[in-house]
């Protein structure tokens, strides 16, 4: 049971990484530019376990079509300090859904992340697969699905 519950747990991330990547690369490629406005800043701890602080962009933009969208995105510590409430950005929106939105210079899961979550699911799963290959399947169980 063991080996069945790593592969799944694999694919589970390995599925939920690639639709996040795939969306975030639609984004990009297909997506609408805005131009937006700050509307605040904030930090805010990471959490108790991790150090670090994230630095919170709250922003808004109008949408093609008319209507006025209001976001927040982590961004990094350099496009933070340089901007205030009220100062312009651009803004790339997914048109389907203009709640996803980057600021200009932002983006979606860096692919180094995406690289590192498809590793980790590739590993998990044929770990996994070692296990339930190495039992048999007598000892393993049947499969969960």
């Amino acid at each position: 049971m063991d080996g069945a519950l790593f592969l799944l747990m694999g694919v589970i991330v390995f599925v939920a990484v690639l639709a996040i990547f795939r969306r975030d690369l639609r984004i990009h490629s297909e997506g609408a530019w805005a131009q937006g406005r700050v509307v605040s800043k904030e930090v805010r701890a990471r959490s108790r376990l991790s150090s670090g602080r994230d630095y919170v962009l709250h922003y808004g933009f109008t949408r093609q079509g008319g209507g006025w969208q209001t976001a927040q995105r982590a961004v990094s510590k350099d496009l933070y300090e340089g901007l205030r409430a009220g100062s312009g950005i651009q803004v790339l929106y997914d048109r389907e859904d203009p709640a996803h939105s980057y600021p200009e210079g932002e983006g979606g899961m860096p692919l180094g992340l995406a690289v590192l979550a498809f590793l980790m699911a590739g590993g998990t799963s044929i770990t996994g697969l070692v296990i339930m290959l190495r039992k048999g399947p007598e000892e393993e169980g049947s499969l969960p699905w």
